[in-house]
């Protein structure tokens, strides 16, 4: 070896370590982002909070943790993240209104609390019973509904839930009366649906989806106002004798109030981002969301607006919120 070569190869060397410990330096800087689902493993929130976060890393050059506070019908997550670092750090996925006991409140005390941060996804419900139901049309559950008035049970992952709120609209408009049973999230509410403890789910696709292919359960209609093309031997509610039924539940992201603007800013980039990417698309139509996106305002304006409607819910006596 000349020389020259040594020399070079001598202050490679010496630079090595500082360059590694600059990598470190960097990486350690980004402090990893929270992502908090509230409610358990499984339900259609945390299906859909994994897959856009593990998009997340790769938009916003940061790691990031998926953490699921479940309880109190998603408010133990809601304050988990209202009370946590006003950074940037910690992100709550939850329905379009972080809790359902927020439907009870004056509309503009979330904000007080949380901050929207991005618009994720909405989904259509599917309308499923288990096995022994022997109705295979929705009118003839409708008639066996009206056969026995509360006689068939219906399960939601917690009161003044999004799917609670859902079936309400749905028994109004066929004009049933079926027995609430709430649960702690999707999870146990399926586990009770195929056991034959409960009759009835009205429940995202992510949901029902993994239980379709062995007969453990039957869909009777989604309640999109179109058949989902990927199902498209399922009619929709509207096409069962009830038209212009519709009902979605729709997601969104939020930090705790106080955060600075950039850094709300540059959470709502990556989420839009990560929203953006083939695979998150393409995992989130698998499962039954239809991507959405958009700026803080535009989840602020919905989820006042389904605050002030639920609250019509509310005072007609159809949901008690839990205070």
């Amino acid at each position: 070896m000349n020389r020259r070569s040594l020399l070079k190869n001598l202050a490679a060397l010496a630079l090595a370590p500082a360059g590694v410990m600059a990598g470190r330096s960097a990486g350690a800087r980004a402090a990893p982002l929270r992502v908090v689902v509230p409610f358990p493993p499984g339900g259609g929130t945390d299906v859909l909070g994994r897959v856009v976060a593990a998009a997340m890393e790769g938009a916003m050059d940061r790691p990031v943790v998926v953490e699921n506070k479940p309880g109190a019908s998603g408010m133990l997550g809601a304050d988990y993240t209202a009370n946590g670092a006003k950074d940037g750090s910690v992100l709550l996925f939850a329905g379009l209104v972080p809790s359902v006991r927020y439907y009870a409140r004056p509309p503009e005390d979330v904000l007080k609390q949380l901050t929207p941060v991005c618009p994720i996804a909405r989904s259509p419900y599917m309308v499923a019973v288990n096995a022994d139901v022997p109705a295979k049309t929705l009118a003839e559950l409708v008639a066996q509904a009206k056969r026995e008035p509360k006689g068939l049970t219906f399960g939601t992952p917690g009161n003044a839930t999004p799917q609670h709120l859902a079936t309400e609209l749905l028994q109004a408009a066929c004009g049933v009366e079926l027995l609430h049973v709430p649960y702690r999230g999707t999870g146990p509410m399926m586990t009770d649906l195929l056991g034959g403890q409960i009759q009835l789910v009205v429940a995202t696709v992510a949901a029902v989806e993994p239980y379709l292919q062995g007969g453990r359960l039957r869909v009777l209609a989604v309640t999109s106002p179109e058949r989902l093309p990927k199902y498209p031997d399922i009619p929709t509610v509207a096409e069962s004798g009830y038209p212009g039924f519709s009902a979605q539940i729709q997601f969104g992201t939020y930090c705790a109030a106080g955060t600075p603007e950039a850094a709300v800013a540059a959470l709502n980039q990556g989420v839009n981002r990560a929203l953006q990417t083939e695979t998150v698309r393409a995992k989130l139509a698998e499962q039954g969301f239809q991507p959405t996106g958009g700026t803080p305002a535009q989840l602020q304006q919905a989820l006042l607006a389904e605050i002030r409607d639920v609250a019509r819910l509310v005072q007609a006596g159809k949901v008690k919120v839990d205070l």
